[in-house]
């Protein structure tokens, strides 16, 4: 598998009402191998590690780095620190993220999602990195048993303003070496009041991939971020019930857990 691939993906969210919301967009993702980030800075002319170009990463979007100034902490380093805590005794030995890219320099992530690995190729930690439209960050952090990759955790992070913080997120990730698929489902009570999936497949990382994945997803700078405000303007329109941004979480991350149910 190369340093970088891109992901070509269909987005859906259900809003389970009432009332009810659906959206479809088309995404363009990137899964980078944090440990092989200088390898990844050579696959393409039109992408770059740490710094500007029509698509890129950089390190400093994310986890400790996010909103600080200074030294970059290491993202895979930062992931082994988080598996010292839960897994003592186990070795991490790979670390890939799954994120939107920058475009033209310019990024919003409502979710990325980090998958370490041991030596056997299992999958042994996530992290999933949530952000909301004011400018705060919470991850939601779990060791799967036995090869289940559903976590459950409970929201604590203020993410919409037309749902409240309460209730509980199951969080699955599926991967092999050609396609990824994400799900999310946001139970209040025991009844599902959203469904977000993302899945589609993976392509090398290069100058055609880029160009390809651009036109096909239809990526242009801040598209999430615009995305939101304007499903936003429909959600208000339908008279949903609007919840005040509380004060963030004074933890930067919490701890998910090994969920019975399957997606």
């Amino acid at each position: 598998m190369a340093a970088c691939d891109l992901l070509i993906s269909d987005i859906h969210h259900t809003r389970h009402g009432p009332p009810s919301h659906f959206l479809a967009r088309r995404g363009l993702s990137i899964w980078i191998d944090l440990d092989r980030l200088a390898q990844a800075n050579t696959q393409s002319r039109l992408f770059s590690v740490g710094r500007f170009n029509i698509v890129s990463f950089t390190e400093a979007d994310y986890g400790p780095n996010f909103g600080q100034k200074g030294g970059i902490v290491a993202l895979s380093a930062y992931v082994r620190d988080i598996a010292k805590q839960l897994l003592p005794d186990t070795h991490v030995a790979r670390v890939r993220l799954l994120t939107f890219p920058r475009i033209f320099g310019v990024c919003f992530n409502p979710l990325s999602v980090y998958v370490a690995q041991n030596d056997q190729g299992d999958d042994i930690l996530y992290i999933y990195e949530v952000r909301n439209t004011f400018g705060d960050m919470h991850a939601y952090i779990g060791a799967p048993s036995d090869g289940h990759s559903v976590l459950e955790a409970q929201k604590i992070f203020h993410v919409s303003p037309f749902f409240p913080v309460a209730g509980t997120y199951r969080l699955h990730i599926r991967h092999d070496d050609s396609r990824i698929r994400l799900a999310m489902r946001y139970l209040i009570g025991l009844k599902p009041a959203l469904t977000a999936t993302m899945r589609g497949s993976l392509l090398p990382l290069n100058s055609r991939s880029v160009i390809q994945g651009l036109w096909q997803a239809g990526q242009w700078p801040l598209r999430p971020l615009v995305s939101i405000h304007v499903e936003a303007v429909k959600l208000w329109m339908k008279k949903l019930q609007f919840y005040k941004r509380p004060a963030p979480p004074e933890s930067a991350w919490s701890q998910a857990r090994d969920s019975l149910h399957r997606f």
